[in-house]
């Protein structure tokens, strides 16, 4: 029996069930396209009602953002087709999605289940667009009324409808992607019906920015009150209140705008180029190459410090101001972040507050050059008196220029030589190892005081043993010969021949044998100061041959005669880096310093300051004799010092002309250049010093940096303060002629 009347009874009934919900699904979708509804609110409800009326399992509304991109807007049971049970499924799935996103003239698409969409005109995409689920997919844009597209309502059915009923879907869901499409229209419609709203709030902007006089209130009511009008991320006001500077009043959303900061001083270098330009800037993104030099740069540099995707920077000239020569009195900066597509809305805007702004920004600025009240009358009458404005300005510029230009040549200031240095006592000694050999022992620490002539430490040396054994071996034997020969001449019967043959090699044994002990004197004498034989008086080596110690230096006779006797260790803990190294003689092994002794400060000298130095120094006004019973004469010059433990005080010291080097040495400056310096030492607490300019001896602490500066005699107030200047324009200019 056939069974086909009954499937097509069953398919026409299909079709008048979907017939009659589809046309209430129009209806209700009518409805909803002119409600005022908020946009995720008509998503949700509209992609449900276009789901139900033909009972399809799932659905989403894709939308365009401001960049471009699709967005997911809402969706209903995506996460069920299967889109990710299969490998690349959702990355074809977006690749149709945006095949008929840029389709031209728009169109709806419906792909079978596993089916792939035909190719295109536009560029192909990593992988193919195609369906990978079970069910049809009905893709349909929604499109704004000059056809361009704003979105997507895609539908997924089941694959078990009568195939004849499938283009009936997909016409279907063409005709409620319109109904999406008239939402929007009518929500554009609600915007431009929202304009009245928009000039009452201008109207209130107006008068609130005219509210005051103050600069820095009027821009922050523009600022602040016209960020809301324009809907952007931030908007600065500049006022140019001189010929050039500009100074950034207000910023949208700041309380105090923090002038000294970077971001601030690359704001008003844009607003100054800007100004200067005459024109307004717009950034959205990329450059303009035709951007003036001054204002490009200036571009760049703000761009460092943020990061905007759109920037508007225009002046606003007031109707008063009518020296178009001039740059405007003030300037607006809007800055978005996340602008729309189209930005003829935030530009419109723009104007309409800079146009409301400028006056009042103007008054201000105008109120602000007035001179105080007590000092206005005064100036008003002498610039009357001297023929305008013009004259009196350059009267006032000349009377001052020439008072500075007096104060500068007859008023005398010492002249001051920096350098820096380094805090150090007289007496240090470097101690070296007299040989090779292997550290086995430290016996001093850091900061430990020790007598001249202490063991430092206990040095092994191979070598050393070798010889010393090879010295006593000879010893021993040769005085075993000397017995043996004293042995053999006291035995009877023997010849004088035998005798004497006997004495002379019992000689040559002897100064074999005092050679040898000679030798393990020189050694013990050498490393050891006596020997290591256990009768020795000097310092006891129990270790055996091979051992040697290393020794504190003696004082000199002047240290000693002030009792002076006693060496400080310098040098941190260096036990733990030099036990078991082996160190030549060329390598430090410890420093002590004599810290009850005199103390100095080595200076190193930048070869731009020795020079104005030795004219001090052959200047008799400028440097001081000091009469030194073994030196004679000695020129010195007063130096001040700075300690860098200590810096708000000021203590004296002495540069004598001896104790400068004669040679320039390469040394690395802050900039890590090698830079030729002189090396000098100031002479601290010497006496002819007062009490209360000597460095305390509690502050006295090894290597501690130093700033100093060398006074080389009384100079003009403008050669002190621009010598620099002075010495560079002749060596680039006069020299270079």
């Amino acid at each position: 029996m056939s069974t086909t009347p009954t499937a097509d009874t069953a398919a026409t009934d299909a079709r008048s069930k979907y017939a009659r919900q589809i046309e209430e699904a129009f209806e209700s979708a009518g409805k909803l396209a002119g409600s005022a509804l908020p946009p995720i609110e008509f998503y949700q409800q509209f992609l449900h009602r276009t789901l139900a009326a033909i009972d399809a399992p799932a659905g989403a509304i894709w939308l365009r953002t401001p960049q471009g991109f699709l967005q997911l807007a809402c969706q209903e049971n995506l996460d069920k087709i299967g889109l990710d049970n299969r490998r690349g499924a959702r990355q074809c799935h977006n690749e149709v999605l945006r095949q008929v996103f840029q389709t031209s003239p728009p169109r709806p698409v419906m792909l079978e289940p596993n089916g792939r969409m035909p190719a295109g005109p536009g560029e192909p995409g990593p992988v193919p667009p195609a369906n990978l689920t079970d069910h049809f997919a009905l893709f349909a844009p929604i499109i704004t009324p000059d056809k361009q597209p704003l979105g997507i309502l895609e539908v997924f059915q089941e694959a078990t409808h009568d195939p004849r009923l499938y283009p009936t879907f997909l016409n279907y869901a063409f005709q409620m992607a319109g109904y999406a499409s008239q939402y929007h229209s009518y929500s554009n419609a609600r915007v431009a019906a929202g304009i009245e709203k928009t000039y009452a709030q201008i109207e209130a902007f107006a008068r609130h920015i005219h509210s005051s006089l103050n600069p820095t209130e009027v821009a922050y009511h523009v600022a602040n009150e016209g960020r809301k009008l324009i809907e952007c991320d931030r908007l600065c006001v500049g006022i140019r209140h001189d010929r050039r500077r500009v100074t950034v009043e207000a910023v949208s959303g700041a309380d105090v705008v923090e002038k000294a900061s970077t971001h601030v001083r690359a704001m008003r270098r844009l607003m100054e180029a800007v100004l200067q330009w005459g024109e307004t800037l717009t950034f959205k993104g990329e450059r303009d190459p035709g951007l003036p030099p001054a204002v490009a740069a200036a571009l760049d540099d703000y761009l460092h410090e943020s990061q905007p995707k759109l920037l508007i920077v225009t002046p606003c000239r007031d109707e008063r101001e009518k020296d178009r020569q001039r740059p405007a009195r003030s300037v607006l900066m809007l800055e978005s972040f996340n602008p729309p597509e189209a930005i003829d809305t935030l530009v419109s805007r723009l104007e309409i507050v800079g146009k409301h702004a400028a006056p009042a920004l103007y008054n201000a600025a105008e109120l602000k050059r007035i001179p105080l009240k007590v000092l206005w009358w005064p100036l008003a009458k002498l610039q009357d008196g001297l023929g305008g404005k013009r004259r009196f300005v350059v009267a006032a510029v000349t009377v001052l220029v020439a008072v500075l230009v007096g104060v500068m040549v007859l008023v005398p200031a010492p002249l001051r030589m920096d350098a820096k240095g380094q805090l150090l006592p007289v007496e240090i000694a470097k101690i070296f190892p007299p040989r090779e050999g292997v550290v086995t022992e430290i016996r001093v620490k850091p900061g430990q005081e020790i007598d001249p002539n202490f063991p430092i430490a206990i040095f092994r040396s191979a070598q050393l043993e070798e010889e010393y054994t090879r010295a006593k071996n000879e010893w021993i034997e040769q005085s075993a010969l000397v017995i043996e020969y004293a042995k053999q001449r006291q035995q009877p019967g023997r010849s004088k021949e035998e005798i004497s043959r006997i004495d002379a090699e019992r000689a040559v044994a002897e100064g074999k044998r005092d050679r040898a002990w000679k030798d393990m004197e020189a050694l013990d004498q050498q490393y050891n100061k006596e020997n290591n034989r256990k009768d020795s008086k000097g310092i006891p080596n129990p270790r055996g041959p091979g051992y040697f110690h290393v020794i504190a230096p003696d004082f000199d006779e002047l240290a000693r005669a002030r009792g002076q006797s006693r060496w400080t260790v310098l040098n941190d803990d260096r036990r733990e880096n030099l036990l078991g190294r082996t160190l030549r003689p060329s390598e430090e092994l410890l420093r002590l310093g004599n810290l009850q002794g005199a103390w100095h400060v080595k200076l190193d000298i930048p070869q731009r300051n020795v020079g104005q130095i030795l004219r001090a120094f052959a200047n008799p006004n400028a440097y001081f004799v000091d009469n030194d019973p073994r030196k004679g004469e000695r020129k010195y010059l007063l130096v001040d010092v700075l300690l860098a433990s200590q810096p708000d005080t000021s203590y004296q010291g002495r540069l004598y002309r001896d104790e400068m080097a004669a040679e320039a040495v390469p040394n690395k400056n802050e900039h890590d250049e090698n830079e030729p310096v002189v090396t000098a030492y100031v002479k601290l607490n010497v006496e002819g010093i007062p009490p209360e300019k000597q460095v305390p001896r509690t502050m006295f602490v090894t290597g501690l940096e130093v700033r100093t500066r060398v006074r080389c005699g009384q100079h003009a107030l403008g050669y002190t303060l621009f010598h620099g200047v002075w010495e560079w324009f002749y060596e680039k200019v006069i020299f270079f002629f």
